[in-house]
């Protein structure tokens, strides 16, 4: 997993790619913390070039998802494509996150 971030304002996005696995557990858990960290209202996790998930990775979203709201802050999922989308539909992604795009 390849990520950037940008803030701006009380948005902080991270723009995720490649893949998302178990391997990736420390990276995710270092974007969360600086998430956290920029006391963003508007949390944004973009997706749209992340061409695969595993069970691991969903769970870390939704780590992220509980972190957040520790701060009354919300986490938006930004266009997943593909298996991606296919994983959030057969998880029910859809009832736990807002996602946009797509």
């Amino acid at each position: 997993m390849q990520y950037q971030i940008d803030v701006n304002g009380d948005t902080f996005e991270a723009k995720l790619s490649e893949k998302i696995t178990f391997s990736d557990l420390d990276g995710f858990r270092e974007m969360i913390r600086r998430m956290m960290e920029s006391l963003s209202a508007k949390n944004i996790v973009d997706l749209a070039d992340v061409e695969f998930i595993d069970s691991a990775g969903l769970g870390m979203l939704l780590l992220a998802r509980d972190e957040i709201s520790k701060t009354a802050a919300n986490l938006t999922l930004r266009s997943p494509q593909g298996q991606v989308q296919r994983m959030f539909s057969v998880a029910r992604f859809d009832q736990m996150f807002e996602i946009v795009g797509g």
